[in-house]
């Protein structure tokens, strides 16, 4: 058998009776999080709001035809695959009534044998718990339930919460954007399309998949935009100005450690702001040729643009500190680098709404579509120099329109930040604008850095003395409990008691803990319920003097 490649639509992937897959033994679980299904839902719905009869790339798959399970083992293309099966899934139990008969068989032949009802199209054998509950909880029908905390609700079973999650971001983008879903479900399946590779043996399908992975193998978008550039310039000397200059933002770019990738990306973002429906290439070559100017004027302004990119990312700057945890980058980095390139005169002040309407966003759970549009308004606003008045009625127009801050002062408040993914963060602005130092040290989210319980995760007997259970379970997991340490400071604090704990935060080996939050609880003499009321309230006060900046009438 030879290797087979092909461009196939998710009709000829899943709804077809002839194919099977299964995910074997020697793959990693499943492990798309909520922000890789906000973002995979996303770029759905652009496509398909953008033009319905393009067809939607979605990356590849490579399998191997296991003929003694009548199975293709899948190699590469596990995570897309099982989350393509739990919109299927998602698609019968929320839309299946409001579905013609033709979406309705492409949905149940998607996720099982079209005559074989026990039959399923995905099977794991990476563990029988893991197929135990993909086929009870998501194959066999999804039993959705309304909650604010669903990584917290179902943190054992990956499948069903991110059933609730894409069940989410689906129902809020079809009402939003009046979606008829009937038509979504139809394109789904024959218009968003994967190049499938069928390997003979499973050396060959690990060698393609280390190919497809090895960068630099096709021409990039920017290798046809610089080339497309430099072929408008007539004279050798004209051709060697481009690339001496184009060398010059590329090597400024590494040796600040940033790529031209993103910087070409922010800047198109700046050009066009709105989201990018092609190519780099082609979105930036039909602007250039509707502008009219020269590739010299061009490479220039591209050039000025990389400087005012990399001078707001390398910014000391303790807004941009916060900014720089956040995920999707590319709407904070173009409104700044904006701002800076055009001279934008409220540039400090726009920092602190960012800061503020981004971390509300950040931890009331809202997409990457809740901020989608509000950061290209923003953006359009800075290049027209708009006051920073409008700016800031955009962003609270955004908020009260979604509730956002009634929400975020909910989670904040609320018994459980601990494991959220603004933990670190929320606490980290917390220490920055603790201090008058302008100065501040960029402090980085890795492993270096440790999230502390005060009231320890595990109680001992001398804790439970001070603490009952019902007071474990409401401040245990708070903010008000949890400090910021080192590593080295979180191995010597342990689950000692306070007196021990103290210790280990101001004497160990010496050394203060060079945190501000952390030193504060220094300066207690005991911890109880009275001592984390006194300090949920400052924090609270601090984080609401940076992140409550909108009048919400």
């Amino acid at each position: 058998m030879k290797i087979e490649a092909e461009i196939e639509n998710l009709k000829t992937i899943l709804v077809n009776d002839e194919k099977f897959y299964q995910v074997p033994d020697y793959q990693r679980p499943y492990s798309w999080d909520k922000d890789n299904l906000s973002d995979l839902i996303d770029d759905l719905v652009t496509a398909f709001i953008g033009n319905k009869t393009d067809t939607y790339f979605c990356g590849s798959l490579v399998l191997v035809n296991n003929e003694c399970d009548s199975r293709f083992d899948i190699i590469d293309g596990q995570q897309r695959t099982t989350t393509f099966t739990i919109i299927s899934c998602v698609f019968r139990d929320v839309y299946f009534d409001k579905l013609s008969q033709k979406a309705k068989d492409f949905i149940t032949n998607s996720i099982q044998d079209k005559y074989e009802n026990d039959k399923r199209k995905l099977k794991f054998l990476t563990s029988e718990q893991y197929q135990i509950d993909f086929e009870e909880t998501v194959l066999k029908g999804i039993s959705f339930t309304e909650t604010r905390h669903i990584e917290k609700n179902f943190s054992g079973n990956k499948y069903l919460q991110n059933a609730h999650f894409l069940k989410n971001f689906l129902s809020l983008a079809v009402t939003e954007n009046s979606i008829d879903i009937d038509t979504f479900v139809l394109w789904f399946y024959e218009k968003i399309v994967l190049t499938v590779i069928t390997c003979p043996s499973q050396d060959s399908a690990i060698q393609i998949f280390n190919v497809l992975n090895d960068r630099g193998m096709p021409l990039s978008s920017i290798d046809i935009l610089k080339s497309s550039l430099m072929q408008k310039l007539d004279s050798k000397e004209d051709r060697t100005a481009f690339k001496a200059k184009w060398e010059n933002v590329n090597s400024n770019l590494k040796f600040a450690n940033f790529d031209l990738d993103g910087m070409l990306n922010t800047y198109l973002y700046y050009k066009i702001a709105t989201n990018p429906k092609s190519r780099l290439d082609k979105e930036l070559l039909t602007i250039f040729n509707k502008e009219g100017r020269t590739s010299l004027e061009i490479i220039k302004e591209i050039s000025d643009f990389s400087k005012a990119y990399i001078n707001i990312l390398t910014a000391e700057d303790k807004n941009i500190y916060c900014l720089r945890y956040l995920k999707h980058k590319i709407y904070w980095n173009s409104i700044l680098a904006t701002a800076l390139f055009s001279n934008y005169p409220h540039l400090d002040k726009l920092k602190s709404l960012l800061v503020a309407y981004y971390y509300q966003n950040w931890a009331a759970g809202a997409t990457v579509a809740r901020i989608k549009q509000t950061s290209f308004n923003i953006l359009k606003l800075v290049k027209a120099q708009s006051p920073i008045s409008s700016i800031a009625s955009e962003m609270a127009d955004n908020l009260r329109k979604y509730s956002t801050t009634k929400t975020f002062m909910e989670e904040i408040e609320g018994n459980w930040v601990y494991g959220r993914t603004w933990d670190r963060a929320l606490l980290l602005l917390i220490e920055y604008f603790s201090s008058d130092n302008s100065k501040f040290t960029y402090i980085p989210i890795g492993n270096k850095l440790h999230l502390e319980h005060v009231l320890p995760q595990t109680p001992t007997k001398e804790w439970k003395e001070i603490f009952n259970d019902a007071e474990i379970d409401i401040w245990q997991n708070s903010l008000a409990n949890l400090t910021l340490l080192s590593m080295r400071k979180n191995i010597q604090a342990q689950n000692y008691s306070f007196e021990k704990k103290r210790h280990a935060y101001k004497n160990k080996d010496n050394v203060v803990s060079s945190f501000i939050i952390t030193q504060d609880i220094i300066d207690c003499n005991k911890w109880d319920v009275p001592e984390l009321e006194k300090r949920k309230k400052r924090l609270l006060e601090k984080i609401k003097e940076k992140l409550n900046l909108f009048s919400m009438k």
